[in-house]
């Protein structure tokens, strides 16, 4: 399962402490902390997560009972979707680490740690008879927090643009899961069945189960210094993730 992220920067606040003596004892460099903080950030933005494969048996592996969800298939052609997508909401704050032969904190290095809040994503397979005018989606669909940390390389070019690059790491729980079955119309291959107007539609809910995920990616970005303590800016990330559902093998 490949994981990627574009998130926009809403703001970042940034407190800057150049007030460390130029020589400094090593008694005094001894008792100060190995690290400080060094800026706040929030971020809005879109994830996604892209399976390698994805069949009904596949998702009816989040169903805490896959029988309750059986239907007569042999007249419909299957659509299979491998991306879901989400909005995102991230906040963390990065902290500088103390270089013990100056007494200075490296300004270039910083260890990123946060957490970000995923709106449902949707797992999804179609099943439609265009004759019939007739369509099945087994859908599942769940929110995640993730916690993250991750440690970045920084770069200033012409004093107001700030570019990065590192290794990130997190950790998801879902929240919110559940099964569905729509039933309702035909639509068009690649559209979603949302497009199908309500009336025409029937929803059934199941219960679905816990996942868990963890992902490695390598996160990068360009910032904008706007003000003193303000940049703004644009994050991206990429990598690949492992999914855990309860009781069942990870993926």
């Amino acid at each position: 399962m490949k994981y990627s992220t574009l998130a926009a920067i809403l703001a970042l606040l940034f407190i800057s402490n150049n007030t460390l003596a130029q020589n400094l004892s090593p008694k005094v460099i001894g008792e100060m902390s190995k690290w400080k903080v060094n800026q706040f950030n929030f971020g809005l933005g879109i994830d996604s997560d892209n399976y390698t494969s994805m069949s009904l048996t596949d998702l009816l592996v989040f169903a805490k009972d896959p029988h309750q969800m059986q239907r007569d298939l042999s007249m419909f052609n299957e659509e299979a979707t491998t991306f879901t997508a989400g909005v995102a909401l991230y906040t963390s704050a990065s902290f500088s680490p103390l270089n013990r032969m100056t007494g200075k904190y490296k300004t270039d290095q910083e260890l990123q740690i946060g957490i970000g809040l995923h709106s449902p994503k949707e797992a999804m397979i179609s099943y439609k008879n265009e004759q019939l005018d007739s369509s099945i989606v087994f859908c599942n669909l769940h929110g995640e927090v993730t916690f993250e940390a991750a440690y970045l390389k920084r770069h200033i070019w012409n004093e107001k643009f700030h570019w990065y690059y590192g290794l990130g790491m997190n950790a998801g729980t879902s929240f919110g899961n559940e099964m569905m079955i729509i039933s309702g119309a035909y639509f068009e291959p690649g559209a979603h069945p949302s497009t199908q107007e309500s009336e025409e539609t029937n929803v059934e809910t199941f219960q679905a189960k816990h996942v868990l995920y963890s992902r490695v990616y390598i996160p990068y970005g360009l910032h904008y210094q706007v003000s003193n303590h303000w940049t703004m800016g644009l994050d991206f990330r990429y990598g690949i993730g492992m999914q855990s559902i309860q009781g069942e093998k990870t993926n």
